[in-house]
């Protein structure tokens, strides 16, 4: 009895499990990819609620900070690019204490290194699209705020917004 050979499919690789381990790939790296994306938002914050209001679809050139009272003291803090380009850093942005003052980072931001207006930038020109979102905590006086409101306008930031929600508070 003679076994007849089948043929070798050799010449044709099964290309199936690649392509299963391959879309594996995509989806773990674009699962990873937005878990690492932090925009600074402080969870202890309690933001207010606003009947009316206005989603921002894009933070380009935008400095979200938190703005909270603690002991009778503001506190604010933001998320920005560190100076040493190693990725990004949380300061502490109101004069005193081991941070810098909110209004040198803004003015930083707005007018450039040379905190002056001109065309002093790489990009040839200053940044007058800058926007500033206030993370402001419910609960603190209006005294708190005003020294934010105070700083970015001494920094000419003329793009402002706060951000609330729309969910109503309980009770």
């Amino acid at each position: 009895m003679k076994f007849k050979r089948q043929e070798s499919h050799a010449t044709h690789p099964n290309v199936v499990p690649l392509i299963d381990v391959i879309m594996c790939l995509i989806i773990f790296f674009m699962l990873v990819a937005r878990i690492g994306v932090s925009s600074g938002e402080d969870a202890s914050i309690k933001i207010p609620y606003a009947a009316l209001g206005r989603e921002i679809k894009s933070l380009d050139n935008t400095l979200l900070v938190n703005v909270k009272e603690v002991n009778g003291r503001a506190e604010v803090t933001s998320q920005i690019d560190s100076s040493n380009g190693k990725g990004r850093e949380t300061l502490v942005l109101e004069g005193g204490g081991n941070g810098r003052r909110l209004v040198d980072v803004l003015k930083r931001l707005r007018w450039g290194d040379d905190l002056r207006a001109g065309e002093s930038r790489p990009s040839g020109r200053d940044n007058p699209d800058l926007k500033l979102i206030i993370r402001g905590d419910s609960d603190m006086n209006f005294g708190t705020l005003q020294q934010v409101l105070l700083a970015a306008a001494e920094a000419n930031v003329t793009s402002l917004n706060f951000q609330t929600t729309q969910k109503a508070p309980k009770g």
